[in-house]
């Protein structure tokens, strides 16, 4: 029991010990963790102090850093701004260049299209021009002279007034239908310049308008209207009106192919229009006639009566005609067809009576020309008997 009391109390001593130990210790303990806890908060203090200027000195920094950024950024987004319109200004002219180049392109293909078109033709024409050399030189001749009258007819349009040195060409020329709207307007502006040089136009020089000449030179317009385009002159009120009063000398001037065109012409445009309205045109025409050296050519009356067709027109046409001197001779001749066509036919009165007329006018035509000719027989026997008288006091002076 003893021992088990002594057990129990070394027990409990050793216990106490070792609690009292272990308290030491734990207290040692927890006053060397104070301490370090002390010195650490410290120490920890001291690194948060400095991690705080750090982290100030950092912030400083970043907020430099991120100013700086910032700009730089700012910079960069302006540079990009600039530069999206540069290139969108620069696309924008690259685009419209492209466009041009492009629209370029299209008009020199369109271009050398035409021009191979043309080359072809050209090609086509040189081969044409080199066949009618080889085969039909006439032909070519005929086609440059054409070129030429339509060079001299253009020519006239600007210098009226060279009709007195190109009149001559068109006359022995074959003119075209649409050539007389040319000539008509180059006699028209020749025309004007004369009205105003008659009416007194002080303005026009009088050194560079030769009034007597310009009125040559519109007679030899009028020529040419005579000769090439007599129908439509015939019906061109502003050309015929002119035209009616030079019919004589149109008429001494023509050669015979020239007056049979021309009548033949005349007869075309009077039955258009009504020989009925024409009488004054026709009158003139028959005057020109008769006071010509056509007075007698046959051809010209055969184309009157022709033209004129029907037994109607034949009587109607005779009796249009004036009975005056001047146009006797051509009336006559008109007369003198009607009698051989229908005077073994059926006559009404006015028939009869028209060819009475034309009767009547042979027989006074035929007497006047028997005395025409007793006169010119007397007129020789007077000059031969004053020659014969001259010769015979020559031989007496001897």
């Amino acid at each position: 029991m003893k021992k088990i009391i002594l057990f129990t109390i070394l027990s409990i001593s050793i216990y106490a010990t070792e609690n009292k130990k272990s308290l030491e210790l734990e207290f040692n303990k927890n006053n060397l963790e104070n301490t370090s806890t002390k010195n650490q908060i410290n120490e920890l203090n001291q690194k948060i102090n400095e991690l705080n200027q750090d982290y100030e000195k950092q912030e400083k920094v970043n907020e430099k850093t991120f100013e700086s950024i910032s700009n730089q950024i700012s910079a960069a987004s302006l540079n990009l701004t600039i530069f999206g319109i540069l290139f969108s200004v620069a696309a924008i002219g690259l685009g419209l260049y492209v466009t041009f180049i492009e629209r370029k392109i299209v008009l020199i293909r369109e271009e050398n299209k035409s021009l191979l078109s043309e080359t072809k033709l050209v090609k086509d024409e040189v081969v044409k021009i080199n066949t009618q050399i080889q085969k039909d030189i006439y032909g070519l001749f005929l086609k440059i002279k054409r070129e030429e009258t339509v060079h001299i007819l253009e020519r006239l349009i600007k210098i009226p007034e060279d009709i007195s040195n190109l009149s001559q060409q068109l006359l022995s020329r074959e003119l075209e239908k649409e050539d007389y709207l040319i000539l008509k307007e180059a006699y028209l502006k020749l025309k004007e310049k004369v009205s105003k040089k008659d009416d007194g136009d002080e303005e026009d020089d009088i050194d560079e308008f030769n009034f007597d000449s310009k009125i040559d030179y519109l007679n030899s317009y009028k020529l040419l209207f005579f000769q090439h385009f007599l129908d439509l002159a015939l019906k061109d009120p502003i050309i015929n009106e002119d035209l009616i009063d030079y019919y004589n000398d149109s008429v001494n001037c023509a050669f015979e192919n020239d007056i049979l065109k021309s009548t033949t012409d005349f007869m075309d445009a009077i039955m258009e229009i009504g020989f009925k309205s024409k009488a004054e045109e026709i009158n003139a025409f028959i005057k020109a006639l008769s006071q010509s050296d056509f007075q007698t050519f046959d051809a010209v009356y055969q184309i009157i009566f022709k033209i004129l067709q029907t037994r109607e027109n034949h009587f109607k046409f005779f009796n249009l005609l004036n009975d005056d001197k001047e146009t006797r001779i051509g009336k006559l001749k008109i007369g003198q067809s009607i009698i051989d066509k229908y005077s073994s036919s059926t006559l009404s009165e006015s028939e009869k009576n028209t060819i009475d007329l034309a009767k009547t006018i042979f027989l006074e035509l035929e007497t006047e020309t028997k005395e025409k000719n007793l006169q010119l027989e007397k007129q020789k026997e007077a000059k031969a008997e004053r020659k014969r008288k001259q010769e015979e006091l020559k031989n007496s002076k001897k």
